[in-house]
């Protein structure tokens, strides 16, 4: 990103959050210049952008001003998490909470199960905003929808909610799923196997859906049957229990698997472990969401992982887009870049 747009972003990130408030003057371009450490040039161009993004207004001779957008007494935003008490399944909290930092804005945890037994046509006059990750995206989507008809601001984790107007923000799962099978063939594995605890091929929508989308797409099948790699996710979903695990993975000589998260993976793990100690010197493993568990493993586990700094951020932004901006539609989708950490669960596997 060039400095130009990293500066826009910061200014606009200010003006949303209300550290300047409608009608403020902003810092000169010299003054934004000398505070940010950048050239004039980008300063300049930065306060540019602000104004084609219809965030301030110029006056001739008399500088750049934040431009009138709707204010709300309400301050508090809810974050609706299935887990709020715990971080191990992705921290959603810091981030937001970072980036609401030194505001006026405040924010409350809740779980879906406790929000959804809530009067929700009372929810505007309690929150000004709500960023919400779905437990359960088909049960949940009427809700979401109820929501959306009363126009509350609203923002959707790890979700694509269909076509309904809400924006959402997403880990890039597909390229992950791409990037795992990409290191194992790397390695040699051709028999790579999908460990899901998920039954996604009854939609094929979803994050599960996408992760093994983005393996299957980067998976050189050469002689294999293409529909062997769905057959084989459904096949271990299906297995109940450690031995019968361990038989079918013999039987399919499958040498490596991505999981569906490090929650499977590490559980898969363990299981095996207790048939073979040694069984991790011949079966390379990767998850997904780089779980502390996942470092602390031994071996330690490969890993797919997601910026929630970054999601949690660009969750924080749509919202407050959409709060000082009501008459506006706000759809997009965000997806967010993720990376492959490798550890010895890959790496120390013999071939």
């Amino acid at each position: 990103m060039a400095k130009y747009e990293i500066l826009y972003q910061r200014l606009r990130m200010a003006i949303l959050r209300g550290e300047y408030a409608p009608n403020d003057r902003l810092p000169s371009e010299n003054a934004v210049a000398i505070k940010y450490g950048v050239s004039r040039i980008t300063s300049k161009r930065a306060l540019n952008d602000l104004a084609a993004a219809d965030l301030v207004y110029r006056v001739r001779g008399g500088g750049t001003y934040v431009k009138p957008h709707k204010s709300t007494t309400q301050r508090q935003i809810l974050l609706v998490l299935p887990f709020p008490e715990t971080t191990a399944f992705g921290d959603y909290q810091s981030g937001i909470r970072a980036t609401l930092k030194d505001t006026t804005w405040k924010l409350k945890l809740m779980a879906n199960e406790a929000f959804l037994q809530l009067d929700m046509s009372a929810l505007s006059h309690q929150y000004a905003g709500i960023i919400y990750y779905p437990q359960n995206l088909a049960t949940e989507m009427p809700v979401l929808m109820a929501l959306h008809a009363q126009r509350l601001p609203l923002v959707v984790l790890d979700k694509r909610p269909s076509a309904l107007a809400i924006p959402s923000v997403v880990s890039d799962n597909v390229a992950g799923g791409s990037s795992a099978c990409d290191h194992l063939q790397a390695l040699g594995h051709q028999r790579i196997a999908f460990l899901p605890a998920t039954p996604f091929w009854q939609t094929f929508t979803g994050t599960v859906s996408d992760r093994f989308m983005g393996y299957f797409n980067e998976l050189t099948l050469n002689k294999i049957d293409p529909s062997l790699p769905l057959r084989w996710a459904q096949a271990l979903q299906a297995c109940s229990d450690a031995l019968q695990l361990q038989a079918y993975i013999q039987a399919q000589a499958i040498t490596a698997i991505i999981a569906e998260n490090d929650v499977i993976a590490l559980r898969a793990m363990h299981q095996l472990q207790e048939v073979d100690p040694n069984v991790m010197q011949s079966l390379a493993l990767i998850g997904f969401d780089n779980l502390p568990a996942a470092e602390k493993n031994k071996p330690a586990l490969t890993t797919v992982v997601q910026d929630f700094a970054n999601i949690d951020a660009k969750a924080v932004e749509a919202l407050l887009d959409q709060i000082n901006n009501p008459k506006r539609t706000f759809n997009d989708q965000t997806v967010v870049d993720i990376k492959l950490m490798v550890r010895a669960s890959t790496e120390d596997v013999l071939r």
